[in-house]
């Protein structure tokens, strides 16, 4: 009887328990991540010339509209594969691109098929080829611009290709990306607003030393060869061709200046006749504004110039007016921060349409008469408290006064979708408090209209740490926005080691008003075995104007360094850090700040982890290292201060250097050279190299890489690892 009572008491006292919460591995956190994120609704886009949008649900293509509490059905996999059969099938939602109200896009394999809402049927559209790559749609004109072994070809309606270029070979190559694909270069061909013209890059690399990667998946092993201009060395050339449609020919435009300038922000004129470029010299300083005869190719005039002290970097080609074609907007840093002034091709620059302490980040579009053009930006940026940097908001810009007016009043990482007349804004959000939600704003004043989407947290019920922002003074007096996860069992009594991952570089934001406040979540996992985990956001890094970026000038990773000392200062400076077991880790530039901060301020850090570091600023690549160090000959005391195998003897504590043998980023010969430098002087850093990998680690492989990098950290602060 006895015993039946204890029992009857310790089943009731179990079933009145709270839930347990649940945890997540580290595999869970890197192979399904997804499931831990926020539901959002999938494929949303608004339908052209309506005030309706299209997402999927359940493998449905449904549509919303305003005004309308229900939801309809567009189209199901069975309707879209009517037209497909027996050719093609789906079996789930494609993506798609509507081009008008009643008709959208969708791609199977090398189909592209056009689908008619009202008539509920699908056509082929477009036939591209199987090894086609770079893919460049003009969907308004039913072609595809495509490149293979180095040559552009274009797709027509049907199954007809046209081959435009005809001399690609080994180092020259038609239709790719150019530069590094550094200045806004994100693709290499562009098409004319009528589709006629297709402008396209042509890069010969033929005077470029070439580079070899070991690809180790063949008997024997064979050597993958591309071009790798390093820092003071000779790069490549570029041209921009014009291929006509209708004549069949192809036009170089000529520019002026040395072949090895840079050709960026390829914008077309609405007339069809004329091709805006902005050449940028070599030495990132002075650029060009220059509008050419597309159909001869000859240089028209120049329409403007910008000169920088430091650096100059264009991103954006132009945006021009419909209704005012000769008018267009360009963006420019020219008064220290990211902002779009009006310009006219005849009459030169109209007005500075934003202002003020704050970086414009996109440009969203325009109302229907083109009053007002609609941007997503940062807050205001109080420097005394930058936390306006983390926020993302959405804002209607007068273009006769320049006047702005914020959209988003929730602070948060709002990013909006306008529909085709202006009238409307759909905005996805979140922020640290706020998993996700999304709205449609009335775009002239920012009013919800309707909610789509109130996201719960699907972590809500797991057993994670909490997030805060916090905030550090570091180099010149400058306040930093920082992140700190603790456990979800932290007790302010106790002394917890650190692990502060890093990246600090230029247009890299890590610490976010965001969900989770941009934290990845393995370091969520990294905080349930027991450790603070840390990120700071020092000079050089995104969004925080040009004076904060440029401070590294000539001298990459010296301030950076600085501040992160500055974050580790801080650390100390908590009751609960224990700031004998502080860890440091990176990727990319973030490895090299980490290799930096173990051989600089070696009594800091015990342990570091590097990856995919730069260890010498002149084995990187030209595009990207004069910009912000000017030659190795120009700059010789700031590529020899920064250079870190000179400094391998400083070595105190543990540090393990992880590299990609295929990495053609930071090519491998950073991490040998340093190793090389260890051996010379007696240091036993630790290495592991990843075979078959680019520049970092992907797929299932991430979960080894993550356990290698946190089981390290924990061998030598915790006693246990692998």
């Amino acid at each position: 009887m006895l015993r039946r009572a204890l029992l009857l008491i310790t089943i009731l006292g179990t079933t009145l328990l709270p839930a347990q919460e649940k945890g997540f591995t580290l595999s869970d956190a890197i192979l399904k991540a997804r499931d831990y994120y926020p539901e959002r609704l999938t494929g949303l886009q608004w339908i052209p010339n309506t005030s309706s949008w299209s997402y999927v649900q359940d493998d449905v293509l449904m549509r919303g509209q305003v005004g309308k509490s229900a939801d309809r059905v567009i189209a199901t996999v069975a309707d879209l594969n009517k037209g497909l059969q027996p050719v093609d099938s789906l079996t789930r939602i494609p993506s798609v691109e509507w081009t008008d109200a009643q008709t959208f896009l969708f791609s199977v394999g090398t189909h592209t098929y056009a689908y008619n809402v009202a008539k509920k049927t699908s056509g082929l559209r477009i036939t591209s080829a199987k090894d086609a790559e770079n893919e460049d749609h003009d969907e308004a004109y039913g072609k595809i611009a495509f490149t293979r072994h180095g040559n552009l070809f274009i797709a027509g309606l049907g199954d007809s290709i046209t081959q435009v270029t005809f001399d690609g070979a080994d180092g020259i190559v038609n239709g790719e990306a150019v530069h590094r694909q550094e200045y806004g270069i994100t693709k290499g061909t562009f098409w004319s607003p009528d589709g006629s013209m297709l402008a396209f890059y042509r890069m010969d690399e033929t005077m470029v030393t070439p580079y070899y990667v070991e690809d180790i998946t063949t008997t024997p092993s064979t050597f993958k060869k591309f071009r790798y201009p390093m820092a003071g060395q000779t790069s490549h050339h570029v041209t921009l061709g014009v291929y006509n449609t209708r004549s069949g020919k192809t036009v170089f435009i000529d520019p002026e200046g040395p072949a090895d300038h840079y050709l960026t922000n390829i914008s077309w004129d609405p007339d069809n006749q004329h091709i805006h470029i902005i050449l940028l010299n070599r030495a990132t300083d002075h650029f060009k504004v220059m509008r050419y005869d597309a159909i001869t190719g000859e240089a028209e005039r120049m329409l403007f110039e910008e000169r920088n002290e430091k650096w100059l970097e264009p991103e954006h080609p132009f945006t021009f007016l419909k209704k005012s074609p000769s008018r267009y907007i360009h963006w420019s840093q020219r008064d220290g921060w990211w902002h779009l002034y009006l310009y006219d091709v005849g009459q030169g620059m109209v007005r500075q349409l934003t202002k003020g302490n704050w970086v414009v980040k996109d440009i969203l579009g325009f109302d229907k008469r083109e009053q007002n053009v609609f941007v997503s930006g940062t807050d205001m940026i109080d420097e005394k408290d930058p936390k306006g940097a983390m926020d993302t908001h959405l804002y209607r810009v007068e273009l006769a006064t320049g006047r702005t007016v914020k959209l988003t009043a929730q602070p948060g990482t709002h990013r909006g979708q306008l529909s085709t007349d202006g009238d409307y804004l759909i905005d996805q959000w979140s922020s640290l408090t706020v998993p996700g939600r999304t709205e449609v704003l009335d775009a002239s004043i920012g009013k919800v209209v309707k909610l789509l989407k109130d996201s719960d947290d699907p972590m809500m019920k797991m057993k994670k740490g909490t997030i805060e922002f916090v905030q550090v003074r570091g180099e010149q007096g400058a306040v930093l926005n920082g992140r700190l996860i603790k456990p979800s069992n932290f007790q302010s009594r106790q002394q917890y080691p650190v692990i502060v991952y890093t990246y600090n570089g230029p247009h890299v934001q890590l610490v976010t008003n965001s969900y989770l406040g941009g934290a990845q979540l393995w370091m969520l996992e990294a905080a349930e075995r027991g450790y603070l985990v840390f990120t700071l956001d020092g000079h050089g890094s995104g969004n925080r104007g040009q004076a904060f970026e440029q401070v590294i000038y000539r001298q990459l990773g010296i301030t950076e360094v600085k501040d992160q000392l500055h974050g580790a200062d801080y650390l100390k400076s908590l009751p609960y850090v224990d700031g004998s077991r502080m860890a440091v880790h990176g990727w990319s530039f973030g490895g090299h700040v980490t290799a930096a901060l173990m051989l600089r301020a070696p009594d800091v850090f015990k342990v570091g982890v590097a990856g995919g570091a730069v260890q010498d600023w002149r084995l990187y690549e030209v595009m990207y290292t004069e910009r912000y160090m000017d030659t190795p000959e120009e700059n010789p005391q700031g590529y020899a201060e920064t250079a870190l195998p000179d400094s391998a003897a400083n070595l105190k504590g543990d540090l393990l250097l992880i590299h990609d043998n295929m990495d053609e980023t930071v090519v491998p010969q950073h991490a040998l050279r340093f190793l090389k430098s260890c051996v010379d002087k007696g240091i036993h850093p630790d290495f592991f190299y990843y075979p078959g990998h680019a520049h970092n680690v992907r797929g299932r492989d991430r979960v080894h890489l993550y356990t290698e990098v946190l089981d390290y950290i924990d061998e030598k602060f915790l006693g246990k690892g692998h």
